[in-house]
């Protein structure tokens, strides 16, 4: 009997103790894009699928969300109906490919303000818990939780409502804590293991906001966002996933946010490289490196599947050494993006650093070849 219990005891342990696995090679997969991304993936292509976005009910919710959230518990998840179709898929992904998690992000841009309402109660944070873990229960192809809280301290006012106070970071640390628990507790029930993982700015103005090597305690994995350095909301041009910095001292780089972390006492072992499977692209591009404005849309972005018919239009390749990308340019236009060379240049220095692997954002947008150098991760 006592040998009996003792293995029951071990499996328990198993499960809900986290294990060494093989480098990360990550993507996030939009809802709204459908499922046919999940559905076309082959086995051993992605360690991790993150499904965006699982979006919350209550005080801060997005008027998106009003109808869904009629008659729904505060601080619960909002109801829809891909999160089934999803959940279904990534269950064939599963039966196709057993070692692949798949994590549902909850928030992202424009999705993270009912946050700072719920971190900072007892009562609020619990009621997340109590209602994610249910979510989880209920949608059984999911294998954990990515929580892109975007950003505590400031949420850049997103929805057109300010919100963040220095209070935000001991909330976000508490809800990780409450979290971590909250997944052990259903996993211990359901004899799975449950991952928690974050996705957050890197930068050292975002860091002074949050403790993040008290946090990396509650996590399995740190999604480093390194992308996005240059866009709409700055005054002037430049690859907005760099490798390396524009200028010595700044941060707006994958190697530069890497040390941010380390400096936080963030294992590098527990950081994941952020790759852009987009451009982020300007028009009326000056001498000074301003511009008129972003192009070919509002926010500037261009999926690199669309690369090659920029090329075909005239718009030349160009690399800058210093910051080790590359960017189109010409007929007054700067195209900033990641491409197979510079991806694998970030695998290389994620390797060289001892970090858990790389991911991207977004799978769609890919026509194979960012994801075909992302797995060079692998031995």
């Amino acid at each position: 009997m006592k040998r009996t219990l003792m293995a029951a005891a071990l499996a328990l342990a198993a499960a809900v103790t986290p294990a060494q696995t093989a480098p990360v090679v990550g993507a996030y997969i939009l809802a709204e894009r459908g499922v046919q991304g999940v559905e076309q993936l082959q086995p051993g292509r992605v360690t991790h699928l993150l499904y965006a976005f699982l979006l919350i009910c209550g005080e801060g919710e997005r008027k998106q969300e009003a109808e869904a959230c009629k008659g729904q518990p505060n601080f619960s998840i909002a109801p829809h109906a891909d999160q089934a179709t999803f959940s279904a898929a990534s269950e064939r992904l599963k039966a196709r490919d057993p070692k692949v998690q798949v994590l549902a992000s909850v928030g992202g841009w424009g999705g993270s303000d009912p946050f700072f309402h719920l971190a900072a109660t007892r009562e609020g944070r619990a009621a997340f818990v109590k209602h994610a873990t249910a979510w989880l229960r209920a949608h059984p192809g999911f294998d954990g939780l990515d929580i892109d809280w975007e950003h505590p301290g400031n949420n850049g006012a997103s929805n057109g409502v300010q919100l963040g106070s220095k209070a935000d970071g001991e909330h976000y640390v508490a809800l990780l804590q409450d979290l971590r628990a909250g997944l052990d507790a259903l996993g211990r029930d359901t004899g799975r293991r449950y991952a928690l993982t974050t996705a957050i700015n890197s930068s050292r103005e975002q860091l002074q906001r949050m403790p993040m090597g008290r946090a990396a305690k509650s996590l399995d994995l740190v999604f480093m966002m390194t992308y996005d350095f240059f866009g709409p909301w700055t005054r002037q041009i430049g690859n907005h996933a760099g490798l390396r910095s524009v200028r010595p001292g700044d941060d707006t780089s994958l190697e530069a946010q890497a040390r941010n972390l380390r400096a936080q006492g963030v294992p590098a072992a527990k950081m994941v490289a952020g790759v852009a499977m987009y451009a982020r692209a300007f028009d009326g591009v000056k001498a000074d490196r301003s511009y008129a404005k972003p192009w070919p849309n509002d926010d500037g972005s261009v999926p690199y599947k669309d690369i090659a018919a920029l090329q075909a239009r005239g718009l030349k390749p160009v690399f800058d050494a210093g910051t080790q990308s590359w960017a189109l340019v010409g007929d007054g236009k700067f195209v900033g993006y990641d491409d197979p060379r510079t991806v694998r240049a970030k695998v290389a220095f994620a390797k060289k650093a001892g970090l858990a692997g790389v991911f991207a954002w977004e799978l769609s947008q890919d026509n194979g070849e960012i994801l075909d150098a992302m797995n060079t991760m692998r031995p």
